[in-house]
């Protein structure tokens, strides 16, 4: 049972195609996966921030819940001493002396929120009338508030603001510093500031209105400009006008030089009701962008060269279908002349026996003979693939002269001569078939590209065999052993005689020279035994 396999084309196409659909697939894989993950990180570390930051602000919370009456006691003792006629200095020090480490600060405000006196000699003069929102409440009342904790850029901590107002107008502050969060605090800043994909982070705690700092930035201590709480106040303002009472909410920008995406949460405290975290994260872009833009880079040249194998296989498979066709057509002509090659020859030679040879019959028996070459030549080529022929060794010289007997009446018919000019002999360890395949081959193809009247001379000297001819020169020696090449497209012939030559020699390891000098055209064959 013979199964026909399909054509290498074929397979070839069948595979880019299967590969371009592989890719494809691939690429939308990855398309959505680089995505998810750029989304899926961004949560992660959201969400990771907002852990820390309420574990943090749970802690910060607690202490507060704790202190907070500590805290307004300590105010108190400060108006009592103040109402003695103690200064700022001496009141600081008073309340400190509890303490390993200095904890408090006193502020004294004036009228217009204009710090006029303080134990940090730098916060006198510093205008606080931003934050008379806050002071309103003290304008009718002698309470005592302390404030919900904020991150202070001055002390690097958190801090809580107790605040009272005096019989002559003004205000006593007292400031107490939390230093028990340090750890915490850089946690949270070196999580956020070794992340690749953060390009800034806004974060303030809200109470009663107020806006506070809380702990993202990792800064050098310093002291808060009135600049700086302005734009903070009213950063902190628009953040929570573009939540608009959601929880969170996200966009994207994009500008020529970068795209981003933005991330507001606000979260509530755990204890306090009316205290909550508003965080903005501001995501970079960028490295995402570069990942999709490598991705369909990559695909494009993927598809690119797909299509470009794809015609090229089109090509390809347009030729091998033409080849394809003519092997078919030799086949099928070998079947259709050999009966009536067979039937013509038997005839012709009875007819010479009969009635004896004349000019007609010698053209006759050279046409019969170049048909039967070219008969074996088809033959050869079904066949050579299908059947081990004998190797023998073989008498070259003898060989040489038999071939040359048979085309002695071809090259008559066509004018020409053939001579053989053997040196030395040689004997060739191969089939006899593929000898003559070489040997025929050569000689009708210099029969029929030589000139009318010229002597075809085969040379056998050493290892060597010439076959030297007088016609035009050979301008692509390397051309003419390809399968249906030749040079000459107005002389006839199929193009297989010498790509059988070709053929021939690669099996026995033969080389092959071709020169074209002075008119004369030269095929050498080193027989390498």
């Amino acid at each position: 049972m013979n199964i026909k396999l399909p054509k290498s084309s074929t397979l070839l196409f069948i595979n880019i195609l299967i590969f371009l659909s592989i890719t494809l697939f691939a690429y939308s894989i990855l398309l959505e996966n680089i995505k998810i993950n750029n989304v899926k990180n961004q949560e992660i570390l959201f969400f990771q921030i907002k852990e820390k930051s309420s574990a943090l602000l749970t802690k910060v919370l607690q202490k507060y819940h704790k202190q907070k009456e500590l805290i307004g006691n300590k105010h108190m003792f400060a108006l009592t001493l103040f109402e003695q006629g103690l200064d700022i200095d001496e009141i600081k020090k008073i309340l400190n002396q509890d303490f390993e480490q200095e904890k408090f600060e006193v502020i004294l405000l004036n009228r217009d929120l204009i710090i006029e006196d303080s134990s940090i000699f730098t916060d006198i003069g510093t205008n606080l009338s931003l934050l008379k929102k806050q002071f309103e409440k003290f304008e009718n009342s002698d309470n005592i508030d302390v404030s919900i904790p904020e991150y202070s850029l001055e002390y690097l901590n958190f801090v809580s603001y107790s605040t009272s107002k005096l019989k002559d107008g003004r205000y006593l502050q007292i400031s107490y510093s939390y230093g028990k969060f340090l750890d915490e605090l850089r946690d949270i800043q070196e999580f956020i500031n070794s992340s690749t994909i953060i390009k800034k982070s806004i974060s303030y705690i809200i109470f009663n209105g107020y806006v506070g700092n809380f702990a993202f930035k990792m800064v050098p201590t310093y002291k808060q400009t009135i600049e700086e709480l302005e734009n903070r106040l009213k950063k902190g303002n628009e953040l929570l006008e573009a939540l608009k009472g959601n929880s969170y909410i996200s966009y994207y920008k994009e500008s020529k030089e970068e795209k981003i995406h933005i991330a507001y949460l606000l979260q509530d405290s755990p204890i306090y009701d009316d205290a909550e975290i508003l965080y903005c994260i501001v995501f970079d872009e960028n490295d995402y962008n570069k990942d999709i833009f490598y991705l369909r880079l990559f695909s494009f040249f993927v598809f690119i060269s797909g299509a470009t194998a794809i015609y090229l296989t089109y090509k390809l498979r347009t030729k091998e279908l033409l080849l394809n066709y003519k092997d078919k057509f030799i086949a099928h002509s070998i079947h259709e002349i050999k009966t009536p090659l067979s039937i013509i020859t038997i005839n012709t030679q009875l007819r010479e026996k009969l009635y004896g040879s004349d000019r007609y019959t010698i053209k006759i028996d050279g046409a019969l003979k170049t048909l039967e070459n070219s008969y074996e030549d088809m033959t050869f080529l079904h066949t050579k693939d299908k059947i081990e022929y004998e190797i023998i060794e073989i008498d070259l010289k003898r060989a040489l002269e038999n071939r040359v007997k048979y085309f002695d009446t071809i090259a008559n018919c066509q004018n020409r001569k053939i001579e053989l000019i053997a040196y030395n002999n040689l004997y060739p360890t191969m089939s006899k078939i593929e000898l003559n395949r070489l040997v025929d081959n050569n000689i009708s193809n210099a029969i029929k590209y030589s000139q009318i009247g010229s002597t075809i001379s085969i040379i056998l000297k050493n290892n060597t065999l010439e076959f030297h001819s007088k016609g035009a020169k050979i301008e692509n020696p390397k051309e003419i052993f390809k399968r249906y090449k030749r040079e000459d497209k107005n002389t006839g012939g199929h193009g297989l005689g010498l790509a059988i030559v070709s053929d021939i020699c690669k099996k026995y390891n033969f080389d092959i020279e071709v020169e074209s000098k002075n008119s004369i055209n030269t095929f050498r064959y080193i027989l390498n035994i």
